[in-house]
């Protein structure tokens, strides 16, 4: 369920402060606050509006990356290598946690944070922008689509939103500058699963396609492929796995026997399914406890 704050003075560094984070006004003028956040699948997701600011990191551990979506104004990113990225409204950046520095804005900004638990690069690193193709805009418009609801929602949807924004998060990252999935011998991790999971959106209700022939088709090792989605907390089985349970989920109310749904899932059999959601709702309940 989204949660929405707009507040002022005090209340406005609270907010950050809550977050391990120190404000302080740039300007004399009073401070103001808009913000819509919720949290998707172990994803955090914020849209923020906010007067000018200076924002820094309280020292301790931080983990994770920060995918940022620039909507209006102007700010700058501070690191501690002392790199610093400028990003005008419609450009984006992703940045480990751990290096972040300063953001400073000299006039209102407002941008969209996604705040993933895993690592997805290991710099910062400019993304393409709102002109640079559809994914920027398609990321922009999953995240607000899903912070403009006030919709309770089962596991199983959940899921499915959070996989489109870590997919489409992996889009994004897949596209900057100097990557070539395509024609570079040398794939990278994130390019490499990002072409992983459009494959497993793809095929995975083929019931005879395996992790094995994902990695054949990507042209890597299954070992490879393991460690590329243990990074981010999963295998390449409970990926398709997963992808599977979405697609049964999707063609519950369609009236279809538990046989058919099976087959259009991509599972072996109504058992296997059977079987595979028992899994999900114990670990989800296990999560609970």
């Amino acid at each position: 369920m989204t949660r929405t704050l707009r507040t002022e003075g005090s209340a406005v560094v609270e907010w950050f402060a809550q977050r391990s984070l120190v404000a302080t006004p740039v300007s004399s003028g009073p401070s103001a606050l808009v913000v819509d956040e919720t949290e998707v699948a172990g994803v955090a997701i914020r849209r923020l509006w906010h007067t000018p600011l200076t924002i820094e990191p309280i020292p301790g551990a931080r983990n994770g990356s920060t995918l940022v979506l620039q909507a209006e104004g102007t700010v700058v990113l501070s690191f501690v290598s002392g790199h610093m990225s400028d990003l005008d409204a419609g450009d984006a950046l992703v940045y480990p946690e751990t290096v972040l520095s300063c953001v400073t804005a000299t006039q209102p900004s407002a941008r969209i944070e996604i705040a993933s638990p895993h690592r997805l690069l290991d710099e910062p690193t400019s993304l393409p922008g709102a002109d640079d193709g559809p994914a920027w805009r398609a990321l922009a418009s999953t995240v607000n689509a899903i912070l403009n609801g006030d919709h309770r929602v089962s596991i199983a949807v959940e899921s499915a939103l959070g996989h489109a924004i870590e997919s489409l998060c992996a889009a994004l990252v897949a596209g900057r500058a100097g990557t070539d999935a395509e024609g570079s011998g040398m794939r990278s991790a994130q390019v490499t699963f990002a072409a992983a999971t459009r494959l497993l959106i793809e095929r995975a209700e083929d019931p005879h396609f395996t992790v094995e022939e994902l990695a054949d088709a990507l042209r890597v090792s299954r070992q490879y492929l393991s460690r590329i989605f243990a990074r981010r907390g999963s295998t390449p089985s409970a990926a398709l796995r997963a992808r599977r349970l979405e697609l049964a989920d999707a063609l519950v109310g369609s009236g279809f026997p538990i046989a058919e749904i099976a087959r259009r899932s991509g599972f072996a059999s109504a058992r296997a399914l059977s079987r595979a959601r028992r899994e999900r709702d114990s670990r989800v309940a296990e999560s609970w406890e």
